[in-house]
């Protein structure tokens, strides 16, 4: 029986409506005809910061701690290749990453040059290769002697300390943030209250910071060397402990800090007046005998306070018996004077002297005692007798500190938070500066933001007016259209060129780059149109040529004017222009880094980078401690018997040592080793290049040598001339 037309049909109200409908009225011989199912909606996840409610969970023992960093890695890269946000059970993976700088990891999985991978952790190193390219691990080792991340407790408990403070929110700077832990630590009555900024030097910890905080800037650079804004009201983080020393040519870099006193000193500098920062960091910020360091960061800021954690508070978390101190600064307000300076010095603790003299802490200690959570006693650590601070017996840590932490200022708080904020700026990676610094915006430099043309003029973004019917100031309406389909050019050409240096696919870029230039030439002609005028003079008969080029001259303000010119191949005789090579090929190839393949190359890369020998740069290279790097430079480099001090260490090169007045050196070196075992390397060494002794026969000297006394010569005359002389 055949169904009526006007009768329901089951199918056209389901998802089998349509063109499924029809499969199910085939004859079993009829073909099967294509039919495009509806495809499903692409759900998207959200953008959300992780939160840390408690403790992480960190896997007990050090094997598991890898399993569960290459884990993050992992995941990390499955995130990246299918371009999308993080889940919260996923965003959980990330935040077990530690990095690689507890020891057992360090030397298990990058063991020194010549050795092997330990037993039992060759399946976790070839999982790490597999997942990682050459330089990302090169990243990783050299992260190895800063990656000790802060334990919750010290983190919710500086973060406490803010509150009690009466920190409300606003700008927060955390540089070398790892994987954002005093991010994820966030007390919840701030949450929406602050925008973070994090800088981290290692790629992939700072790849997975952004995962874990999407909502948050995150840079990946090297601190030392980034631009920041003015104006935070909180610096808080954990600087990477390393006696590093930082050089450069301008402002702080000329004062020769180590690494995590350039931390803290730096982010003193971008904090507003009034503005607090809380760090963790080594003991030697505060103990170190030369006061240089404490002295530049007291000239801007007071400590309000410190507290000195025993041996042992970073064990379990960051895998190191480092004692540490959580420092507390207050940026003055212009014109204010410091409340203290007792602090730069230190003193010596009484009743220390054990037959290798005093121990020496910060004064600021001496006058603070409850402020130390242990004793201060002697150790023996890898370089002879040291200092450490030994934990109280029966005494938890996690009731010190909060104590401690709460008798720092109580009278001192935050100001009001600013409501403009320092946030991500939009297109991130895109900053104002000069060419030297590599910036993408120059003085000078036209760009379109939000439809609208703008110049950067004394450093700012300026709108750029147009001239109407009328008005006599601004550009005209062409010269405005022109500079507009220009600047995707300059931008495009640039991309193209900035992929090149990175060895990176261009081949986008390109693209970008042509299709940019098709729709300049469409409109306006070829980019270096030229128009020729020939005039002569009527008194003198010279004809004087002259040349304009109407699509440039709008542009020339504009500091890469000429780079656009050059992507352009133009024959004036024709009035035509054609692609060069920048739209096809390769154009320039980016700079060759330094492969270190062990201590001799990582001493290379130390000559050439600062002239000299820097044992913790060439450690950070290696991802070693100084003490492996020397042991594998070996007879590279001895210290230098003339500059080298108390407390501080020169190295000079085999090369130095074993050259020039070498016997002089030899008797320094004898007498410097009966004070300093050290150096008898320097002496066996200086043996070994000794010159022998001349023979009288072979000693020579010409009348009228300055060297030779007069009276010398005088006798000389007398006894063989028999004549008697005499000096006018």
């Amino acid at each position: 029986m055949s169904m009526p037309a006007s009768q329901l049909n089951l199918f056209d109200t389901t998802v089998l409506s349509g063109e499924l409908a029809a499969l199910w009225s085939l004859e079993d011989d009829q073909p099967i005809p294509e039919v495009s199912l509806p495809s499903p909606q692409t759900f998207r996840i959200p953008q959300r910061d992780f939160r840390l409610n408690g403790v992480r969970g960190l896997a007990q023992g050090w094997k598991a701690r890898a399993e569960a960093n290459i884990a993050a890695i992992a995941l990390l890269a499955t995130l990246e290749r299918e371009d999308r946000n993080a889940t919260a059970a996923e965003q959980d993976v990330l935040a077990r990453f530690t990095g690689f700088g507890a020891g057992e990891l360090a030397n298990s999985l990058f063991p020194p040059t010549g050795r092997e991978v330990r037993k039992g952790w060759e399946s976790l190193a070839a999982e790490l290769e597999h997942l990682t390219s050459e330089t990302e691990r090169a990243g990783l080792q050299r992260a190895i002697q800063y990656a000790h991340y802060t334990p919750e407790l010290i983190v919710h408990s500086m973060w406490d300390m803010a509150l009690r403070m009466g920190f409300r929110g606003g700008s927060v700077l955390e540089p070398g943030c790892g994987t954002g832990l005093f991010i994820a630590a966030l007390p919840e009555k701030l949450d929406g209250k602050i925008a973070f900024t994090g800088i981290e030097n290692d790629p992939i910890t700072a790849r997975i910071a952004r995962k874990l905080y999407p909502n948050q800037w995150i840079r990946s650079e090297d601190f030392t060397r980034a631009q920041l804004p003015q104006g935070y009201d909180l610096a808080i983080g954990n600087p990477p402990f390393s006696n590093r020393t930082v050089h450069g040519r301008e402002g702080l870099e000329r004062q020769g800090l180590s690494l995590h006193d350039f931390f803290i000193a730096r982010s003193l500098e971008v904090l507003r007046p009034g503005g607090i920062a809380l760090f963790v960091t080594s003991r030697y910020t505060l103990d170190k005998t030369d006061p240089t360091a404490r002295r530049i960061i007291g000239e801007s800021a007071d400590l309000l306070g410190a507290v000195r954690l025993p041996e042992g508070a970073m064990r379990d978390a960051a895998g190191t018996d480092v004692v540490v101190d959580v420092l507390a600064f207050r940026k003055r307000e212009p014109g204010e004077v410091s409340s203290s300076a007792h602090w730069i010095e230190t003193a010596e603790v009484p009743e220390s002297d054990h037959g290798n003299g005093p121990l020496l802490v910060n004064r600021y200690f001496l006058d603070h005692p409850d402020q130390v959570l242990g004793t201060h006693v002697w150790t023996t650590t890898q370089f002879g007798p040291g200092y450490t601070c030994a934990p109280h017996a029966q005494r938890e840590l996690d009731l010190l500190l909060p104590q401690a932490l709460n008798r720092i200022a109580p009278n001192v708080h935050f100001l009001p938070p600013r409501e403009a904020r320092i946030v991500r700026p939009a297109g991130e990676g895109v900053t104002i500066g000069t060419a030297a610094s590599g910036a993408d915006l120059k003085e000078g430099s036209y760009f379109v933001d939000r439809g609208v043309l703008h110049q950067i003029i004394e450093g700012q973004a300026q709108i750029v007016p147009i001239r109407k019917a009328g008005q006599t100031e601004g550009i005209f309406a062409k010269h405005e259209r022109i500079i507009r389909a220009l600047v995707p050019i300059r931008d495009a050409a640039r991309s193209v060129l900035r992929a090149q240096m990175q060895n990176l696919p261009y081949g986008p870029q390109q693209r970008t780059l042509k299709t940019a230039y098709q729709s300049f030439v469409r409109e306006f002609g070829p980019i270096n149109h030229t128009r020729t005028t020939l005039r002569e003079n009527p008194e003198t008969g010279k004809t004087r040529e002259t040349q304009r080029r109407p699509n440039l001259q709008p542009f020339l303000d504009d500091p890469d004017v000429w780079l656009v010119a050059s992507i352009e191949e133009y024959d004036e005789r024709t009035d035509t222009g054609r692609m060069g090579p920048i739209f096809s090929e390769r154009v320039i190839h980016a700079p060759t880094e330094p492969e270190i393949h062990g201590a001799h190359d990582a001493l290379a890369v130390s000559l050439h980078e600062t002239g000299r020998v820097d044992l913790p740069l060439i450690a950070e290279l290696l991802g070693r401690s100084e003490a492996d790097a020397l042991a594998g430079l070996g007879e590279s480099i001895y210290l230098d018997l003339e500059r080298s001090e108390q407390g501080r260490d020169v190295w000079i090169t085999s090369d130095e040592m074993l050259s020039g007045a070498v016997r002089t050196k030899l008797a320094l070196a004898r007498e410097a080793a009966h004070h300093d075992q050290r150096y008898a390397r320097n002496v066996s060494a200086l043996e070994g290049v000794q010159p022998p002794d001349l023979r009288p026969s072979k000693i020579t000297a010409r009348l009228g040598a300055p060297w030779l006394p007069v009276t010398d010569i005088e006798d000389f005359v007398h006894e063989v001339m028999g004549i008697e002389t005499t000096s006018g």
